[in-house]
């Protein structure tokens, strides 16, 4: 079996603020991501599910029709394929990401576009109003 070190990964910047290094085997992938407080993720959905495990930080996110939630560490977060998804890094934030299918976008060189970005969310906004709600 392959060994590496994510330090040894070639990184990518999929949104400003936003370090992501990937690794992938046959049928799934895991992504060790870095952000910068005051940084978000476009909302956008895709084929793959994913699950987002945070280590350090926090993040608020919000996926389909689920209500908007807040991740501290430890926390998971599962979003279903073809599902509308964002994140908004709230401090400097570490966290894995496994999903599945294989996101073929996030690799160099592979032109096919399989991430389909929608309109942003204010997140903080909708938070406010479910809570008041």
């Amino acid at each position: 079996m392959p060994v590496t070190n994510w330090d040894e990964l070639p990184v990518k910047v999929p949104f400003p603020g936003v370090e992501v290094g990937l690794v992938s085997g046959k049928h799934c992938m895991i992504s060790y991501i870095h952000a910068k407080g005051g940084n978000s993720t476009r909302r956008h959905h895709h084929e793959a599910e994913q699950i987002f495990c945070l280590i350090s930080g926090s993040a608020r996110v919000q996926a389909g029709d689920d209500p908007v939630a807040v991740l501290k560490p430890g926390d998971v977060w599962y979003v279903p394929p073809h599902t509308e998804h964002q994140a908004d890094y709230l401090e400097d934030t570490v966290a894995f990401e496994a999903a599945g299918p294989i996101r073929l976008d996030n690799f160099a060189g592979y032109l096919h576009e399989d991430t389909h970005f929608v309109d942003q969310r204010d997140l903080a906004a909708d938070m406010e109003r479910e809570q008041a709600g």
